[in-house]
Protein backbone atom coordinates (compact mmCIF):
# COMPACT_ATOMS: atom_id res chain seq x y z
CA UNK A 1 0.00 0.00 0.00
CA UNK A 2 1.52 3.38 -0.99
CA UNK A 3 2.09 6.35 1.63
CA UNK A 4 2.23 9.95 1.20
CA UNK A 5 6.32 9.71 0.95
CA UNK A 6 5.88 7.51 -1.96
CA UNK A 7 3.83 10.04 -3.61
CA UNK A 8 6.06 12.97 -3.04
CA UNK A 9 9.18 10.33 -3.61
CA UNK A 10 7.59 9.37 -7.30
CA UNK A 11 6.49 13.73 -7.86
CA UNK A 12 9.97 14.49 -6.49
CA UNK A 13 8.13 16.88 -4.20
CA UNK A 14 7.75 17.25 -0.24
CA UNK A 15 5.72 15.29 1.58
CA UNK A 16 3.94 18.60 3.04
CA UNK A 17 3.00 19.43 -0.79
CA UNK A 18 1.72 15.77 -1.13
CA UNK A 19 -0.37 17.37 1.87
CA UNK A 20 -1.61 20.40 0.57
CA UNK A 21 -2.51 19.03 -2.76
CA UNK A 22 -5.28 17.57 -0.54
CA UNK A 23 -5.88 19.96 1.89
CA UNK A 24 -5.11 23.30 0.29
CA UNK A 25 -4.98 23.15 -3.46
CA UNK A 26 -5.04 26.67 -4.32
CA UNK A 27 -1.78 26.97 -2.92
CA UNK A 28 0.05 24.91 -5.59
CA UNK A 29 1.54 26.06 -9.33
CA UNK A 30 -0.09 23.79 -11.49
CA UNK A 31 2.78 22.61 -12.24
CA UNK A 32 3.15 20.57 -8.98
CA UNK A 33 -0.64 19.95 -9.31
CA UNK A 34 -0.03 17.75 -12.27
CA UNK A 35 3.08 16.24 -10.88
CA UNK A 36 1.53 15.20 -7.61
CA UNK A 37 -2.01 14.47 -9.23
CA UNK A 38 -0.25 11.97 -11.68
CA UNK A 39 1.65 10.44 -9.10
CA UNK A 40 -1.48 9.69 -7.42
CA UNK A 41 -2.96 8.20 -9.99
CA UNK A 42 0.29 5.51 -11.08
CA UNK A 43 0.13 4.52 -7.50
CA UNK A 44 -3.17 4.61 -6.70
CA UNK A 45 -2.56 6.60 -3.54
CA UNK A 46 -5.78 7.01 -1.16
CA UNK A 47 -5.57 9.17 1.48
CA UNK A 48 -5.61 8.07 5.32
CA UNK A 49 -8.92 9.63 6.19
CA UNK A 50 -8.78 9.21 9.88
CA UNK A 51 -5.17 9.74 9.99
CA UNK A 52 -6.52 13.09 7.97
CA UNK A 53 -9.07 13.92 10.48
CA UNK A 54 -7.12 13.83 13.28
CA UNK A 55 -5.23 16.64 11.96
CA UNK A 56 -8.50 19.19 10.70
CA UNK A 57 -11.34 17.36 12.87
CA UNK A 58 -13.21 16.40 9.96
CA UNK A 59 -13.75 13.42 7.87
CA UNK A 60 -15.81 14.93 5.20
CA UNK A 61 -18.72 12.26 5.36
CA UNK A 62 -22.10 12.63 6.76
CA UNK A 63 -24.67 10.23 7.45
CA UNK A 64 -28.49 10.27 6.21
CA UNK A 65 -30.99 7.57 8.01
CA UNK A 66 -34.23 6.95 6.19
CA UNK A 67 -37.14 5.24 7.74
CA UNK A 68 -37.60 3.38 4.36
CA UNK A 69 -35.32 3.56 1.90
CA UNK A 70 -37.16 1.81 -0.48
CA UNK A 71 -39.98 4.39 -1.12
CA UNK A 72 -39.55 6.32 -3.87
CA UNK A 73 -39.91 9.77 -2.00
CA UNK A 74 -37.09 8.71 0.47
CA UNK A 75 -34.71 7.62 -2.74
CA UNK A 76 -35.48 10.88 -4.37
CA UNK A 77 -34.34 12.85 -1.19
CA UNK A 78 -31.19 10.64 -0.69
CA UNK A 79 -30.44 11.89 -4.38
CA UNK A 80 -31.11 15.28 -3.55
CA UNK A 81 -28.92 15.00 -0.76
CA UNK A 82 -26.46 13.32 -1.92
CA UNK A 83 -25.94 15.42 -4.99
CA UNK A 84 -25.61 18.59 -2.48
CA UNK A 85 -23.33 16.83 -0.70
CA UNK A 86 -20.89 16.14 -3.89
CA UNK A 87 -21.19 19.32 -4.57
CA UNK A 88 -19.52 20.25 -1.40
CA UNK A 89 -16.64 17.14 -1.28
CA UNK A 90 -18.77 15.47 1.25
CA UNK A 91 -19.19 11.25 1.10
CA UNK A 92 -22.78 10.18 1.77
CA UNK A 93 -23.21 7.33 4.14
CA UNK A 94 -26.86 5.97 4.14
CA UNK A 95 -28.94 3.66 6.46
CA UNK A 96 -31.75 2.46 6.66
CA UNK A 97 -33.97 2.27 10.01
CA UNK A 98 -37.04 0.33 9.18
CA UNK A 99 -38.66 2.29 11.44
CA UNK A 100 -37.07 0.54 14.22
CA UNK A 101 -35.76 2.88 17.08
CA UNK A 102 -33.04 0.17 18.28
CA UNK A 103 -31.62 -0.19 14.60
CA UNK A 104 -31.35 3.62 14.44
CA UNK A 105 -29.23 4.03 18.02
CA UNK A 106 -27.13 1.24 16.28
CA UNK A 107 -26.71 3.43 13.40
CA UNK A 108 -25.67 6.10 16.03
CA UNK A 109 -23.58 4.96 18.05
CA UNK A 110 -21.35 3.48 14.71
CA UNK A 111 -21.84 7.27 13.29
CA UNK A 112 -20.38 8.63 16.79
CA UNK A 113 -17.55 6.55 16.78
CA UNK A 114 -16.46 7.16 13.32
CA UNK A 115 -17.44 10.81 13.95
CA UNK A 116 -19.07 11.94 10.94
CA UNK A 117 -19.49 15.95 10.31
CA UNK A 118 -22.92 15.70 10.19
CA UNK A 119 -26.29 13.41 10.45
CA UNK A 120 -29.80 13.94 8.65
CA UNK A 121 -32.59 11.68 9.57
CA UNK A 122 -35.75 11.03 9.27
CA UNK A 123 -36.22 9.14 12.79
CA UNK A 124 -38.66 6.50 13.69
CA UNK A 125 -41.30 6.63 15.90
CA UNK A 126 -40.96 6.69 19.28
CA UNK A 127 -38.59 8.32 22.14
CA UNK A 128 -36.17 10.12 19.96
CA UNK A 129 -34.15 11.26 23.01
CA UNK A 130 -31.05 9.34 21.64
CA UNK A 131 -30.87 11.92 19.08
CA UNK A 132 -29.09 14.02 21.36
CA UNK A 133 -26.37 11.93 21.77
CA UNK A 134 -25.12 13.63 18.17
CA UNK A 135 -25.30 17.51 20.43
CA UNK A 136 -23.13 16.05 23.16
CA UNK A 137 -20.75 15.13 20.55
CA UNK A 138 -20.85 18.17 18.93
CA UNK A 139 -22.47 16.56 15.82
CA UNK A 140 -25.17 18.94 13.99
CA UNK A 141 -28.36 16.97 12.84
CA UNK A 142 -30.78 18.25 10.72
CA UNK A 143 -34.35 16.27 10.98
CA UNK A 144 -35.65 15.85 7.28
CA UNK A 145 -39.44 14.91 6.52
CA UNK A 146 -40.29 14.54 10.06
CA UNK A 147 -40.36 16.62 12.77
CA UNK A 148 -39.18 15.59 16.65
CA UNK A 149 -40.33 17.35 19.31
CA UNK A 150 -38.10 16.33 22.55
CA UNK A 151 -35.02 17.58 19.40
CA UNK A 152 -34.58 21.52 19.11
CA UNK A 153 -33.13 20.94 15.36
CA UNK A 154 -32.72 22.36 11.77
CA UNK A 155 -36.32 20.59 10.15
CA UNK A 156 -37.37 20.62 6.54
CA UNK A 157 -40.54 18.62 5.14
CA UNK A 158 -43.44 18.98 3.49
CA UNK A 159 -46.52 20.97 4.12
CA UNK A 160 -48.89 17.93 4.01
CA UNK A 161 -50.81 19.72 6.50
CA UNK A 162 -51.89 21.73 3.36
CA UNK A 163 -51.95 19.43 1.30
CA UNK A 164 -54.56 16.96 3.33
CA UNK A 165 -56.64 20.01 3.43
CA UNK A 166 -56.62 19.88 -0.46
CA UNK A 167 -57.24 16.60 -1.05
CA UNK A 168 -60.33 16.22 1.12
CA UNK A 169 -61.64 19.05 -0.58
CA UNK A 170 -61.42 17.80 -3.46
CA UNK A 171 -63.05 14.54 -2.27
CA UNK A 172 -65.85 16.57 -1.09
CA UNK A 173 -66.11 18.32 -4.08
CA UNK A 174 -66.33 15.39 -6.56
CA UNK A 175 -69.71 14.43 -4.08
CA UNK A 176 -67.93 11.95 -1.81
CA UNK A 177 -69.24 12.24 1.95
CA UNK A 178 -67.30 8.87 3.66
CA UNK A 179 -64.22 9.81 3.14
CA UNK A 180 -61.44 7.80 5.48
CA UNK A 181 -57.90 8.07 6.18
CA UNK A 182 -56.03 4.96 6.38
CA UNK A 183 -52.30 4.15 7.52
CA UNK A 184 -49.31 5.46 9.03
CA UNK A 185 -47.56 5.55 11.99
CA UNK A 186 -49.44 7.48 15.53
CA UNK A 187 -46.90 9.80 16.90
CA UNK A 188 -44.83 10.49 13.32
CA UNK A 189 -45.25 14.12 12.75
CA UNK A 190 -46.14 13.94 9.08
CA UNK A 191 -49.06 11.24 9.94
CA UNK A 192 -50.15 13.99 12.75
CA UNK A 193 -50.12 16.80 10.11
CA UNK A 194 -51.80 14.91 7.50
CA UNK A 195 -54.08 13.76 10.09
CA UNK A 196 -54.84 17.22 11.36
CA UNK A 197 -55.72 18.59 7.72
CA UNK A 198 -57.78 16.12 6.92
CA UNK A 199 -60.20 15.99 10.21
CA UNK A 200 -59.84 20.18 9.67
CA UNK A 201 -61.66 19.36 5.90
CA UNK A 202 -64.05 16.72 7.20
CA UNK A 203 -65.20 19.65 10.20
CA UNK A 204 -65.50 22.16 7.64
CA UNK A 205 -67.68 20.14 5.32
CA UNK A 206 -69.84 18.93 8.43
CA UNK A 207 -68.36 14.95 7.74
CA UNK A 208 -67.89 12.44 10.25
CA UNK A 209 -64.30 11.27 10.30
CA UNK A 210 -62.84 7.63 10.00
CA UNK A 211 -59.39 7.44 10.90
CA UNK A 212 -57.51 4.08 10.75
CA UNK A 213 -53.89 4.33 11.52
CA UNK A 214 -51.18 1.28 11.13
CA UNK A 215 -47.88 1.61 9.62
CA UNK A 216 -46.61 3.25 5.88
CA UNK A 217 -45.94 -0.14 4.27
CA UNK A 218 -48.12 -2.13 1.87
CA UNK A 219 -48.35 -4.88 4.50
CA UNK A 220 -50.45 -2.15 6.26
CA UNK A 221 -52.35 -0.60 3.32
CA UNK A 222 -53.49 -4.27 2.72
CA UNK A 223 -53.99 -5.17 6.31
CA UNK A 224 -56.09 -2.14 7.02
CA UNK A 225 -58.72 -2.49 3.76
CA UNK A 226 -59.02 -5.95 4.99
CA UNK A 227 -60.34 -5.08 8.22
CA UNK A 228 -62.84 -3.11 6.64
CA UNK A 229 -64.31 -5.02 4.44
CA UNK A 230 -64.57 -8.03 7.13
CA UNK A 231 -66.50 -5.35 9.65
CA UNK A 232 -68.20 -3.85 6.35
CA UNK A 233 -66.91 -0.49 7.11
CA UNK A 234 -65.27 0.01 3.51
CA UNK A 235 -65.96 3.39 3.19
CA UNK A 236 -66.57 5.12 -0.42
CA UNK A 237 -63.06 7.44 -1.11
CA UNK A 238 -60.02 6.42 0.53
CA UNK A 239 -57.05 8.76 1.28
CA UNK A 240 -53.28 6.80 1.81
CA UNK A 241 -50.92 8.05 4.18
CA UNK A 242 -48.20 7.12 1.53
CA UNK A 243 -47.74 5.87 -1.90
CA UNK A 244 -46.77 2.42 -0.74
CA UNK A 245 -50.24 2.09 1.57
CA UNK A 246 -51.88 3.21 -1.70
CA UNK A 247 -50.86 0.13 -3.32
CA UNK A 248 -51.35 -1.96 -0.26
CA UNK A 249 -55.17 -0.55 -0.19
CA UNK A 250 -55.16 -1.10 -3.75
CA UNK A 251 -54.24 -4.76 -3.80
CA UNK A 252 -56.95 -5.55 -1.53
CA UNK A 253 -59.48 -3.94 -3.33
CA UNK A 254 -58.37 -5.60 -6.38
CA UNK A 255 -58.88 -9.07 -4.60
CA UNK A 256 -62.49 -8.61 -3.48
CA UNK A 257 -63.34 -7.06 -7.07
CA UNK A 258 -63.61 -3.34 -5.94
CA UNK A 259 -63.26 -0.87 -8.85
CA UNK A 260 -61.55 2.46 -8.64
CA UNK A 261 -62.75 4.83 -8.60
CA UNK A 262 -66.64 3.48 -9.79
CA UNK A 263 -66.88 1.24 -6.55
CA UNK A 264 -64.03 3.53 -4.45
CA UNK A 265 -62.63 6.65 -4.90
CA UNK A 266 -58.30 6.97 -4.14
CA UNK A 267 -56.11 9.80 -3.22
CA UNK A 268 -52.51 9.47 -1.54
CA UNK A 269 -49.20 11.33 -0.36
CA UNK A 270 -45.98 11.31 -2.39
CA UNK A 271 -46.10 9.96 -6.22
CA UNK A 272 -45.70 6.62 -8.23
CA UNK A 273 -43.63 8.32 -10.74
CA UNK A 274 -43.20 4.87 -12.98
CA UNK A 275 -46.57 4.36 -12.18
CA UNK A 276 -47.70 8.12 -13.24
CA UNK A 277 -46.33 7.59 -16.32
CA UNK A 278 -47.07 4.37 -17.23
CA UNK A 279 -50.61 4.91 -16.49
CA UNK A 280 -51.38 7.96 -15.09
CA UNK A 281 -54.53 6.78 -12.63
CA UNK A 282 -53.75 8.13 -8.75
CA UNK A 283 -54.44 11.34 -7.54
CA UNK A 284 -51.94 12.21 -5.26
CA UNK A 285 -50.30 14.82 -3.20
CA UNK A 286 -46.69 15.42 -4.21
CA UNK A 287 -43.89 16.61 -1.84
CA UNK A 288 -40.83 18.16 -3.44
CA UNK A 289 -38.08 15.15 -2.43
CA UNK A 290 -35.17 16.22 -4.23
CA UNK A 291 -35.73 20.03 -3.26
CA UNK A 292 -35.98 18.58 0.81
CA UNK A 293 -32.77 16.75 0.40
CA UNK A 294 -30.91 19.15 -1.05
CA UNK A 295 -32.43 22.05 1.53
CA UNK A 296 -31.23 20.18 4.00
CA UNK A 297 -28.17 19.13 3.05
CA UNK A 298 -27.48 22.98 2.81
CA UNK A 299 -29.04 23.58 6.06
CA UNK A 300 -26.48 21.14 7.39
CA UNK A 301 -23.60 22.55 5.81
CA UNK A 302 -24.82 25.77 7.25
CA UNK A 303 -24.07 24.66 10.90
CA UNK A 304 -21.03 22.53 10.08
CA UNK A 305 -19.22 25.49 9.06
CA UNK A 306 -19.97 27.61 12.39
CA UNK A 307 -23.67 28.80 11.91
CA UNK A 308 -25.21 29.36 15.26
CA UNK A 309 -28.14 30.35 15.15
CA UNK A 310 -32.01 29.29 16.56
CA UNK A 311 -33.20 26.23 14.99
CA UNK A 312 -34.49 26.89 11.76
CA UNK A 313 -37.93 25.32 10.39
CA UNK A 314 -39.10 24.86 6.63
CA UNK A 315 -42.03 23.59 5.46
CA UNK A 316 -41.99 23.26 1.55
CA UNK A 317 -45.27 23.60 -0.22
CA UNK A 318 -46.68 20.28 -1.67
CA UNK A 319 -48.19 20.03 -5.25
CA UNK A 320 -51.71 18.28 -5.54
CA UNK A 321 -52.58 16.03 -8.70
CA UNK A 322 -55.58 15.23 -9.73
CA UNK A 323 -56.29 11.96 -12.01
CA UNK A 324 -58.86 9.33 -12.53
CA UNK A 325 -58.46 7.83 -9.26
CA UNK A 326 -60.66 10.26 -7.47
CA UNK A 327 -62.97 11.51 -10.15
CA UNK A 328 -66.41 10.54 -10.22
CA UNK A 329 -66.53 8.35 -13.39
CA UNK A 330 -69.28 10.22 -15.79
CA UNK A 331 -71.92 8.18 -16.61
Amino acid sequence: MSTILDVANQAGVSAMTVSRYFNQPDMLAPATHRKVRTAIEELQYVPNAAARSLVNGCTNAIALILSDITNSFYTTVARGVEDKAQQHGYALILGNSDESLEKERLYLDVLISRRVDGVLISSAPGNNRHLDMLRHHDIPVVLIDRTVEEINADAVWGDTFTGAIHLTDHLVEQGFRDIALVGGWPGVSSLEERQAGYLRAMKEAGLVPHVYPGRTSRQSGEEITEQLFRKNLLPRAIIAANNHVAVGVLVSLRRHGVRVPEDVAMACFDDIEIAAQINPFLTVVAQPAYEMGALAMDMLLERMQGFDGPPRHRALPTKMIVRSSSLVPAP
